[in-house]
């Protein structure tokens, strides 16, 4: 057999089991798509618990044919106005799809691999959606392909269209448009999601006129289905940029914006941490400062989470179901065997020595840095029913706390207040930070809860055993309640003959240029 009659004979041969093939999946697509509708609803049944809101998909219509197939899904939204009554939106989807094994918008790609279907969907005008089309200069404002396997994993990608429209008289909207690619196992137990977008803006003139402009937003998340059912990996949102204007005010810049979170699995416990940065803050193009935040928590044992969460599911969702859509909310009881149960959970998370943590509290300011970091580990009691003191001597195993303010932090806050009310004396704007700043921490030594270590206020706060070591000084938890109380107690803070020692200099109001004050800027005089 010559090389040609191979070629014939396998093309011949591709031909007929992708026929085949096609007509199998004709045959079983209903029973796919109503199991993935079904899938669908049911984690947004779970997703929106306790909102009073509820999501549905629906297979509206279904065409068949040999190697291709029509459907059209129906999404019904409905959610509680703030007059009780429920609110209903409906978005339409057409669905053109291609049946496996290999379809041809596959094959026109040279991608060999053999899947169950490929899908091409795309939003249908309505009544909602209508003014998104004429956005969108009529073209589809959303859409999407994917496709999905033999082995239940799908994988594709969602668009949203550019738009640049004017939704109301006073009001605009330009959009660069987003791009989300995902992939998904069989019943979601893995999922990765990235997408990104280059710009939102969108201004308002009505009333006081505002105008928000963001820029590079990027998502990332890779994540599973751990054994307590929760998911455990890594996520981000990430924005290069967001400026706000209000009115005739100077803008307002922020930089580097982002949460970054990451849950991980060992064993049965859960070791997770959160972020949430904003790494530049700007007024009038002046930098003010930046802040990051770091919470974090260990050994959470994550079969106890579960449970305790589907009792909050159980007990809490018709109270909160009831409240948002302004009836009367039913009482909240525990069965015996509730209680117990939730004692049993309570134990079990508890003997694994959770901790809680805000492991990075950072303000960044152009000339200095004030931190706080703050750890609780907690243990089972012997009983809960001891008194509420003994109670939460039980609870806390340990505890650790720093906080250091840097004194330059104090005066680039009087600079930050002179800027926003618009004070432009510069030698005034560094007089009143100066004496600020020897006045403010002045008056937090003179409580004696903070130290001072060169240039920095500091404390510090070490709790186990039931000991206390405060600042460096060891005591018993009775003496440190005793110091704290007669040092924030009454109206004077705490501060005692310390306040005197200003003598006629004491600040009378540490908040504002008032008028009478020497440091006052010529141009803001009356």
């Amino acid at each position: 057999m010559n090389k040609l009659a191979v070629v014939a004979v396998s093309l011949v041969a591709v031909g007929a089991l992708s026929t085949a093939g096609a007509w199998y999946t004709g045959t079983q697509l209903p029973g796919v798509l109503n199991d993935l509708i079904e899938e669908s609803n049911r984690q947004g049944a779970e997703a929106l618990l306790g909102t009073g809101a509820s999501f549905k998909l629906e297979l509206v219509s279904l065409e068949t044919r040999l190697f291709t197939s029509t459907a059209r899904y129906k999404f019904s939204f409905d959610a509680p106005s703030e007059e009780g009554e429920a609110r209903h939106m409906e978005v339409l989807l057409l669905d053109n799809i291609e049946h496996g094994p290999l379809p041809l918008s596959r094959l026109m790609r040279l991608n060999l691999w053999p899947v169950m279907v490929a899908s091409n969907y795309q939003l249908e005008p309505n009544e909602l959606t209508q003014k998104w089309f004429d956005a969108a200069k009529g073209a589809a404002p959303l859409t999407g392909q994917a496709s999905l396997g033999y082995n239940g994993a799908s994988r594709g990608s969602l668009v949203l269209t550019p738009l640049d429209f004017a939704p109301s008289p006073t009001s605009t909207v330009k959009f660069s448009g987003m791009t989300l690619d995902f992939e998904a196992s069989k019943h979601a137990k893995e999922v990765q999601v990235s997408g990104t977008m280059d710009s939102l803006s969108i201004t308002s003139t009505e009333d006081t006129p505002v105008q928000a402009d963001l820029q590079g937003l990027t998502l990332t998340s890779d994540q599973r289905l751990g054994s307590a059912d929760f998911y455990v990996g890594d996520s981000s949102i990430k924005l290069a940029t967001a400026q706000i204007k209000v009115g005739d005010k100077p803008a307002v810049l922020i930089k580097d914006i982002a949460q970054v979170g990451s849950l991980q699995e060992s064993g049965s416990m859960l070791n997770g941490q959160i972020g949430y940065d904003l790494g530049m803050v700007s007024y009038d193009g002046k930098d003010i400062g930046g802040l990051r935040t770091l919470w974090a928590i260990k050994n959470f044992d994550s079969t106890a989470l579960q449970s305790l969460f589907k009792l909050y599911q159980d007990k809490l969702t018709p109270i909160q179901q009831a409240q948002a859509l302004g009836e009367e909310a039913p009482q909240l009881d525990f069965s015996a065997d509730e209680e117990a149960r939730m004692k049993a959970d309570l134990e079990k998370l508890l003997a694994g020595k959770p901790q809680l943590a805000l492991d990075n509290f950072t303000l960044t300011t152009p000339h200095g840095q004030a931190s706080l970091r703050v750890a609780v580990d907690m243990d089972k009691p012997e009983s809960f029913e001891l008194p509420p003191d003994e109670l939460a001597r039980q609870l806390i195993g340990k505890l650790d706390a720093k906080l250091t303010v840097a004194k330059a932090v104090i005066g680039d806050g009087v600079r930050i207040q002179a800027m926003v009310e618009g004070v432009t004396d510069a030698q005034a704007i560094e007089q009143q930070a100066a004496m600020m700043t020897e006045m403010g921490s002045g008056m937090a030594l003179g409580t004696g809860l903070l130290t001072l270590k060169g240039e920095t206020l500091q404390s510090t706060l070490h709790y186990a055993d039931n000991k206390v070591t405060f600042n460096g000084q060891d005591m018993s938890v009775e003496e440190f309640v005793t110091l704290v109380m007669s040092k924030t107690g009454g109206m004077g803070g705490g501060l005692g003959d310390d306040a005197s020692a200003y003598g006629d200099d004491a600040p009378q109001d540490l908040g504002g240029y008032d008028d009478g004050a020497e440091t006052q800027a010529p141009d803001q005089a009356e």
